[in-house]
């Protein structure tokens, strides 16, 4: 694992995978496996057997493909969760989540979603990919965001002093989007990016909590084809 003062890696956490890429010193290529997070510390894991020499400025690059694609099923992630708030139910809490470039998984409590309700969750977040609404985030104290009710947060989740809020739609200077959750990770700039969304299946994992697998981009249209 290899440890630098920067990084422009996106390390694994809040259910987004970390990034892959390449660290580059000289005419040498240290290909990246995966960026981990050890508290504030991101860790690059590397498949060589050798390593940068300790002190050395090198440049790194993460594999853009492969962020755009992760980042297409993390924003897809939020409009989904709203859309099940929207038509399903308010109390249809996030337990967990996945998201990788090749699909998206989201966990919450609900009972089974009926056939006509799947359709109309993956109609009503198509039709928000197709709005081309912008995305953004914004930097607040935690204690502002904590009054918000339009805010969505974790509240098994450890905050800092400043959280930060991704919102889609609404105006980027003030916090009005109709998905606004408190998210450290990486997002498309427009809903238009995602281009389309699929809902795979949608099953139990434990009592009372449900798992929607789904796919967006190009991961969606691979699926189709399939």
């Amino acid at each position: 694992g290899v440890v630098l003062n920067n990084s422009v890696c996106y390390a694994e956490m809040g259910g987004q995978v970390g990034d892959k890429g390449e660290i580059v010193f000289a005419d040498r290529v240290w290909k990246i496996s995966d960026t981990q997070r050890s508290g504030t510390t991101w860790i690059h894991l590397i498949d060589n057997d050798s390593w940068p020499p300790v002190g050395v400025q090198v440049v790194v690059k993460f594999d853009i493909a492969r962020r755009r694609a992760i980042e297409r099923h993390h924003t897809v992630t939020h409009i989904l969760h709203w859309a099940l708030h929207e038509l399903v139910s308010r109390d249809a809490t996030q337990k967990g989540s996945y998201v990788g470039p090749d699909k998206l998984t989201f966990d919450f409590s609900s009972a089974a979603l009926t056939s006509q309700q799947k359709r109309e969750v993956e109609k009503l977040v198509n039709d928000k990919v197709r709005e081309n609404a912008p995305v953004s985030w914004t930097e607040i104290p935690y204690p502002e965001a904590k009054k918000r009710s339009d805010i969505q947060q974790f509240f098994g989740d450890k905050y800092g002093d400043v959280v930060r809020v991704v919102q889609i739609g609404g105006n980027s200077v003030a916090l009005g989007g109709y998905s606004m959750e408190l998210c450290g990770g990486t997002h498309v700039r427009a809903t238009g990016e995602i281009d389309s969304f699929r809902i795979v299946s949608e099953s139990a994992i434990a009592a009372g909590i449900r798992r929607i697998e789904a796919v967006a981009g190009g991961a969606a249209r691979n699926w189709a084809e399939e």
